[in-house]
C-alpha cells in the first residue's frame, strides 16, 4: 500500500553532487533496514514540487528527501499546494546530503545516511509550523511556502551570490563565507517600511529575518529564539551596522549571541508585511522574488520525523 511506503525524492545536485554520490549508500541502507520506498530523482528546478504533488495523487503520504534545504523547500511547496488530502496526513523526513542542511539541526536529525535512515524505523513524529509568502517575481504576484528561515536584505543578497556560485559547481561552508564577504563589500542598507502584526516601523535595515527554526547559512544561529511549533515568527531585525563590526562578529552568528549587539533586535509576530519595493527575498536559502511581500505563519501544519 502506497500510504505505508516512503516516496524518496533524491536531488542528485544537492551538496555539489554529494547526493548523487550517496545514492548507492542510501538505497543500500533502506534495503538493509527493510524500509519500503520508491525513488524519484529530480531533473530540474521545482521538479521536486511537481513530483510531490503527483506522488500524493498516486497515494503516497510519507516523503523522504535526500537533499538539502532547497529540496526540502520544494517538497513542502508541493505538499502545501496540493488539494487532494489534508496537509496533516503527510509526513516529511530527511537524509541530509545537501550543502547547509540547516533545517535538520532544529530537529537534531543525524548527519550520516545510516543514522538518518534509522530514524524512520520507529519514527518520532512532531508537528511544526509552515509559513506562506506572497511576493512579486518579474512583476507578477506569486505565493510560496517555507519551513525554516526567510528574509530580505543582506541575507537575501548573499543567497543570490551563493546560489550563483553553486550553479558553477562551488558549494560548501567556505564558498558561502566568501560570498558573504564579497556581498558585504558592496551592500548598501535600504530604508525599509515594514509592519509586524499591528506595529508599523521604518528603518535603515541591514537584514530582516523571519524564522520558524533557528539555523540558516550553514549552521549560523540567525534566529536563536525561534521555536518550530509555537505559531509565531521570530524576527531578527538588524539595522545599519559598520562593515568592520560585521566582520568582527562573524563568529557570534554561530552562537546566536550577535543579537546582543545594539544594532540588532528581536521580536515576534504572526504576520509580517514589507511595504518597500524591490528588496530581494530568500526562503530556506533559495532566491524567490522581491518585495512588497506578506509573510504569514500557518501553525502546526506539517508532520516531521525528528531524532
Amino acid at each position: 500500500m502506497e500510504q505505508s511506503r516512503w516516496y524518496l525524492i533524491l536531488n542528485p545536485m544537492s551538496g555539489g553532487g554529494k547526493a548523487a554520490k550517496s545514492k548507492a549508500e542510501i538505497l543500500r541502507e533502506l534495503e538493509a533496514q527493510s524500509i519500503a520506498y520508491e525513488c524519484y530523482e529530480t531533473r530540474s528546478i521545482e521538479d521536486a514540487t511537481r513530483a510531490t504533488k503527483l506522488a500524493i495523487e498516486n497515494g503516497f503520504r510519507n516523503f523522504l528527501v535526500a537533499g538539502g534545504d532547497g529540496t526540502l523547500n520544494e517538497v513542502v511547496n508541493g505538499m502545501m499546494q496540493q488539494t487532494a488530502v489534508p496537509i496533516s496526513t503527510l509526513l516529511l523526513a530527511q537524509i541530509p546530503v545537501g550543502t547547509g542542511n540547516d533545517w535538520r539541526r532544529t530537529w537534531k536529525i543525524p548527519g550520516s545516511v545510516k543514522a538518518s535512515i534509522t530514524c524512520l524505523k520507529h519514527p518520532k513524529i512532531a508537528f511544526q509550523d509552515v509559513a506562506k509568502i506572497d511576493y512579486y517575481l518579474e512583476g507578477n504576484r506569486k505565493k510560496s511556502y517555507f519551513l525554516n528561515v526567510a528574509g530580505c536584505g543582506f541575507d537575501a543578497e548573499v543567497a543570490i551570490a551563493a546560489n550563483k556560485a553553486k550553479a558553477q559547481g562551488k558549494s560548501g561552508f567556505f564558498t558561502y563565507i566568501s560570498q558573504l564577504i564579497i556581498t558585504l563589500s558592496r551592500y548598501k542598507e535600504p530604508v525599509v517600511r515594514f509592519k509586524m502584526d499591528d506595529s508599523e516601523q521604518e528603518a535603515m535595515l541591514f537584514a530582516l529575518l523571519a524564522g520558524i527554526c533557528k539555523y540558516a547559512g550553514n549552521a549560523m544561529k540567525l534566529v536563536p529564539e525561534a521555536q518550530p511549533d509555537d505559531g509565531l515568527f521570530h524576527l531578527t531585525i538588524a539595522r545599519k551596522i559598520s562593515r568592520l563590526k560585521v566582520i568582527g562578529n562573524l563568529g557570534r552568528l554561530f552562537s546566536g549571541s550577535f543579537v546582543e549587539l545594539k544594532e540588532v533586535s528581536s521580536s515576534t509576530c504572526k504576520r509580517l508585511e514589507v511595504f518597500t519595493e524591490g528588496l530581494s527575498i530568500q526562503a530556506d536559502g533559495e532566491s524567490i522574488g522581491q518585495t512588497p511581500a506578506i509573510f504569514e505563519i500557518l501553525p502546526y501544519q506539517l508532520q516531521v520525523v525528528s531524532a
